[in-house]
């Protein structure tokens, strides 16, 4: 009896323990897990029907998740369409400055074997501003995109020539060794796109300008052309256009230059006391009837100053051909001076101006280099064949 009660008192302790231990909660009452929501969302939320209750709570947080999404993807699509429809007015309107636009090439006129006067006309609704009050006086560039490259260099604008479309742009391009730029231009066939921005100053013109003398430099006399161009029949022009071949300037015929070297004719006459006639100069086999783009256009500039000038302001351009040897001597700057000054005497006071624009190398030259500070080009002290001379009141304008 000893021995069984212990045993039966154990076995039934055990069987109590185990019991509890491994027991289910099946008596307690189920309760459903109920979906995570925010409290305060929850707090806020309008009240509802009793009844849809439960519905409200399972469905209330997506909901909440699904309103900003709606809301999103229709601003998204607004947004674009509503920058789309500013931009495409204000490209109808105005320029892009701010942006390259696309040009089609419609026409490349060879002038020599390296130079070409390309014509572009606009290739979408966007176009270059090229009436704007702002560059009236002003000699402007336009940047050229080499898209494979992704680098741009400028090119002087041509002033525009008798019924030519405001949107059209005209530009004389030399082909340079190694020029990225011009390389890829000059390998374009017409109907090619082209990308261009501009225009930028480089240069505004005061409003009063009693004299301009121009020491241009092969591709260097499209901003000579654009100031006669600005300045007609107000100002005197003198422009001195130098080049390495007669092919640059072909047909050219200087208005007072003696030349400087040994291979001209006797077509006419020049005296140490005077200006020679327009004949000096002058090959056998070249006349104006071949006469280049540019020059023509040089020619009906002189014409257009000398129509509308009152007071006989003219606009001069002689010509300087390095295989001719008639090369624009230092000693000649100084009574060119003296001499467009007396040509103006008559006229209203102004500016005085000496420019001097073409490559790298003829602008150092002539009036030094020019000089880059805090990421701008600026013109620079005065150096060069200009320092060594008495230049008086006159301003030198590096372009």
């Amino acid at each position: 009896m000893y021995l069984l009660g212990p045993r039966s008192h154990t076995s039934s302790l055990t069987t109590r323990i185990r019991t509890t231990i491994g027991a289910r909660p099946t008596t307690l009452p189920y309760v459903p897990r109920q979906p995570r929501f925010s409290y305060a969302r929850e707090y806020r939320r309008p009240y509802s029907n009793p009844a849809g209750e439960s519905n409200e709570r399972q469905h209330g947080a997506s909901r909440s998740s699904i309103k900003p999404l709606t809301v999103f993807a229709i601003c998204i699509p607004l947004g674009c369409a509503l920058k789309w429809a500013l931009n495409e007015d204000e490209a109808t309107t105005s320029s892009s400055a701010n942006g390259f636009v696309k040009y089609k090439l419609a026409k490349k006129e060879d002038i020599s074997s390296t130079s070409s006067i390309f014509t572009l006309k606009p290739g979408q609704s966007s176009t270059i501003r090229t009436d704007d009050p702002a560059t009236k006086r002003a000699i402007t560039s336009a940047q050229f995109k080499q898209p494979q490259l992704q680098i741009a260099r400028n090119y002087t604008l041509l002033p525009s020539i008798d019924g030519q479309d405001p949107q059209v742009l005209r530009f004389l391009i030399r082909k340079e060794r190694n020029g990225e730029v011009s390389g890829y231009l000059h390998r374009l066939s017409v109907g090619s796109d082209i990308e261009v921005r501009g225009l930028s100053a480089e240069y505004i013109l005061p409003e009063q300008v009693n004299t301009a003398l121009f020491l241009a430099g092969g591709t260097g006399i499209a901003p000579a052309m654009q100031v006669a161009d600005a300045l007609a029949g107000g100002s005197h022009v003198h422009i001195l256009w130098a080049n390495r071949r007669r092919e640059d300037c072909r047909g050219g015929v200087s208005d007072t230059a003696r030349p400087t070297g040994w291979n001209w004719d006797f077509s006419g006459w020049w005296s140490p006391f005077g200006l020679p006639s327009s004949g000096i100069g002058m090959k056998d086999d070249v006349r104006p009837a071949d006469a280049s783009a540019i020059v023509s256009q040089l020619d009906s500039l002189k014409s257009r100053s000398a129509r509308e000038s009152s007071k006989q302001r003219q606009t001069l351009v002689d010509y300087y051909v390095d295989e001719e040897g008639t090369l624009i001597q230092p000693s000649e700057i100084l009574p060119l001076l003296k001499s467009a000054e007396k040509a103006a005497d008559e006229y209203e006071r102004g500016k005085k101006l000496l420019f001097v624009s073409g490559p790298e190398g003829f602008i150092n030259h002539w009036a030094g280099p020019k000089q880059w500070v805090n990421g701008r080009e600026v013109q620079g002290p005065l150096g060069g064949v200009l320092s060594t001379i008495d230049l008086h009141d006159w301003e030198v304008v590096k372009l």
